[in-house]
């Protein structure tokens, strides 16, 4: 019997977000344990939010993951629009953020971080600055005597993903 697709993409969305912390959030040595999950801990309201809001906003999430799990550059490209539709850090952004966050570790694993950026690279100014912040924000769950350090581990791990001229919340009225 075939499972609904909020219940899929919930599958997907935590198996991202545990992979999501053994492959980008331990680098960060003062995570705590119980941060498995970088955007906090997400239900199936959460993700039904998410899916009801993209919708809304003409972006189906479900079938637009499967193309981009497919490389299909363009429907990143939608899901990195969608960021701009937030207006507030909420439950529904912290859902989004979790879903890109899982998203740049997948299509990265399957087709590089370069393939990735070269999408980010071609989207406007704002996008890459939300993209980039939403990307960022699991760092400042980190206690504030470990973020510089960690700061700089990180820039020096990913610097095409955070140049030297990022700053996290830059003109980013959520964040």
């Amino acid at each position: 019997m075939k499972r609904p697709i909020q219940a899929r993409l919930r599958t997907l969305i935590t198996i991202g977000a545990t992979f999501a912390a053994l492959t980008f959030c331990l680098p960060v040595r003062a995570q705590y344990l119980d941060d498995r999950v970088p955007f906090g801990p997400l239900d199936e309201v959460d993700i039904d939010q998410l899916i009801k809001f993209g919708k809304a906003r003409g972006f189906d999430l479900q079938p637009e993951l499967e193309r981009i799990y497919k490389r299909d550059e363009q429907a990143l490209a939608r899901l990195f629009n969608l960021s701009l539709k937030f207006k507030k850090f909420n439950r529904n952004a912290r859902a989004y953020g979790q879903v890109v966050y899982t998203c740049y570790l997948r299509f990265s694993e399957l087709y590089g971080v370069e393939s990735f950026l070269r999408v980010l690279d071609r989207q406007s100014d704002d996008v890459q600055q939300r993209i980039r912040d939403f990307l960022y924000y699991p760092l400042l769950r980190v206690p504030k005597e470990k973020r510089k350090e960690n700061q700089e581990e990180i820039y020096r791990m990913y610097p095409r993903l955070f140049p030297s001229d990022f700053k996290f919340g830059r003109n980013d009225p959520i964040f």
